[in-house]
């Protein structure tokens, strides 16, 4: 939504191919929005499975997002969005959105692929924390330099054994064998790869290839129309010490419902007050069973709330990461699933963070990580949010775009004469 408006101030008329569920939020913000298949609510139908369900089984199962979610829909990902691109002069995709890659092809567009943290680099001199691959984190002499590089490319062959669908869509299709990561990411065949976090958590680096940029985080955290805290909120947050905010986001909420409640007890051992950011469908239960010094919500924009924090616990999603590192504030993070364990490694590793894993976070793990946050937490986290607060990723990202669009213009023209 960030890089939309910010393409937007560059001229440009944006619009956002996503899942139909989205259409009132996109058009609320006065941006063109193209439904593409499949729906979320669909999909939860075809599955059989709630959001919950889905959440547990991709961390489960790392193959579940691709065998399940992604590749049974291609080719109607790839219709609708053929059609979406009509007129276009570029397509800015997210790195595992298969079918853009394909459209920009097949149309001979510009093509700006969009990394949303820095796990999806895999970059040999800062290679993915928290990767079930034995990788040496803190690469030093030229022989850990090779082995990391060795091993991730061996991952991206092996991940890329399952993309067999993805292979077959781009035969009928006409296009041009790719391999390993590029297959699955577009890391070379992408006009440009554009990191849209912070390069406090990875500054770039060589083998990261020269089309790279790390734009720095985005902040847009507005929902239909709310940008602001709710009276009843800022009434708990003038009432008393700054609380404890616990969020997890808007998806691994509903793969652990009993978070909250340890929440709300580590909060009370800590003799703190607490924010809990819930899903609507168990805000009501947990709210009826609050002690006083607990406020249940079930949104607010993390702009707002975090400053107004004493720490933050959150799930790890790079947004949210962002959030915190502009708000200052220490952190204990609970990664559940995916590029989660990766960010929140970087988080502990700035110094501003502990790390829970949030699949089998207990009250007492809370407690211990939150009674962990000390003077140095504050003090390095204060420290790198005078920086973070500099970024502005959407219109980076959007100048890189233009430029783009620029250049395959006067190629065209060139070529034309």
């Amino acid at each position: 939504m960030a890089l939309a408006h910010a393409l937007a101030r560059e001229g440009f008329s944006p619009v956002i191919g996503a899942s139909a569920v989205y259409a009132d939020y996109i058009h609320g913000e006065g941006l063109g929005f193209a439904p593409i298949r499949p729906d979320a609510d669909d999909l939860t139908g075809r599955l059989g499975m709630d959001l919950g369900e889905i959440a547990r089984k991709m961390a489960e199962d790392d193959r579940f997002l691709f065998e399940t979610l992604i590749f049974p829909h291609l080719r109607e990902s790839f219709d609708d969005l053929d059609a979406a691109a009509e007129g276009a002069v570029a397509i800015v995709s997210h790195s595992l959105a298969f079918s853009a890659r394909l459209v920009a092809e097949a149309h001979g567009l510009p093509l700006a692929t969009v990394l949303l943290s820095p796990l999806m680099l895999s970059s040999a001199f800062d290679p993915p924390l928290g990767s079930k691959v034995p990788l040496r984190t803190a690469p030093v002499w030229r022989i850990e330099f090779a082995y990391n590089r060795f091993l991730l490319w061996s991952v991206s062959q092996a991940v890329a054994l399952w993309a067999e669908p993805l292979r077959r869509l781009r035969r009928e299709l006409g296009l041009r064998p790719r391999y390993g990561l590029d297959l699955l990411l577009g890391s070379k065949s992408s006009s440009a790869v554009i990191g849209l976090f912070s390069p406090v958590l990875a500054p770039a680096h060589r083998d990261d290839g020269s089309r790279a940029v790390i734009a720095g985080h985005t902040f847009h955290d507005r929902f239909l129309g709310t940008g602001t805290l709710t009276p009843e909120l800022e009434a708990f947050l003038a009432a008393g010490a700054p609380p404890i905010v616990f969020t997890l986001g808007s998806f691994v909420t509903r793969a652990r419902r009993d978070f909250y409640r340890d929440c709300i007890a580590a909060a009370r051992r800590l003799g703190r007050r607490a924010v809990l950011l819930a899903h609507e469908e168990d805000a009501p239960a947990l709210a009826a069973g609050a002690p006083g010094e607990v406020f249940i919500a079930t949104y607010a924009p993390h702009s707002k709330i975090f400053p107004r924090a004493a720490a933050v616990v959150h799930h790890g999603g790079v947004g949210t990461a962002g959030q915190a590192l502009r708000a200052g504030r220490p952190q204990v993070v609970t990664p559940f699933l995916g590029d989660q364990f990766d960010n929140a490694g970087r988080l502990a590793r700035l110094g501003v963070a502990h790390v829970v894993d949030g699949k089998t976070a207990t009250q007492d793990a809370l407690w211990r990580a939150l009674a962990g946050l000390d003077a140095g937490h504050e003090a390095r986290a204060r420290k790198i949010a005078d920086i973070v607060r500099t970024e502005d990723g959407a219109a980076a990202a959007a100048t890189r775009i233009a430029a783009l669009v620029g250049q395959g213009a006067a190629i065209r023209e060139r070529a034309a004469c």
